[in-house]
């Protein structure tokens, strides 16, 4: 089990920062865009949908990390005053009823949703490059994805410490 736990938390690290230096082409595509359009009043036709995608994928991608890192906003009105156990019964009745039926249908919609996109060589309509748009979703699917397994690493976790004790991270 642990080296399940530890491939999933390994792979959302790595994609996580990998996913980072997507910020650094967001930048330098946006920099680029802003000097041509303003020095040179040269509009480039690709950087909007260049920036949505890029963004996108960068917030997408970053999700599982976040989770991995406890980086994501709780509501410690309750929680913060709950035991370590208390925290972990919390986080085990707010995945079964809400993250992973919410996950469940995002993935299964998405999934199915990319595909057509992929086999049809759907295209954004927003500008004029009208770039095909099934990697993008593929991408989208691929954040879900390693979302889903960052919170059932966490969900198995919170099981272990419940019923054993010892380790918690959350």
């Amino acid at each position: 089990m642990e080296k399940f736990f530890h491939i999933i938390d390994r792979t959302s690290g790595l994609v996580g920062k990998g996913a980072s230096f997507l910020v650094v082409i967001l930048v330098i595509a946006i920099g680029y865009d802003i000097t041509l359009r303003y020095f040179f009043n040269i509009p480039c036709f690709w950087s909007y949908d260049m920036t949505i995608m890029l963004y996108g994928s960068y917030a997408i991608l970053g999700t599982a990390y976040c989770h991995y890192r406890n980086g994501h906003v709780r509501m410690d009105l309750l929680y913060g005053r709950l035991s370590r156990r208390g925290r972990a019964i919390m986080d085990i009745i707010c995945y079964i009823f809400l993250f992973f039926p919410l996950f469940t249908v995002l993935i299964w919609k998405c999934g199915n949703y990319a595909f057509w996109s992929l086999i049809n060589g759907e295209r954004s309509s927003a500008s004029a490059w009208r770039p095909v748009l099934g990697p993008f979703n593929m991408v989208i699917v691929l954040g879900l994805i390693l979302f889903f397994l960052q919170g059932l690493v966490d969900f198995l976790r919170n099981i272990i410490f419940v019923v054993k004790g010892g380790k918690h991270e959350s």
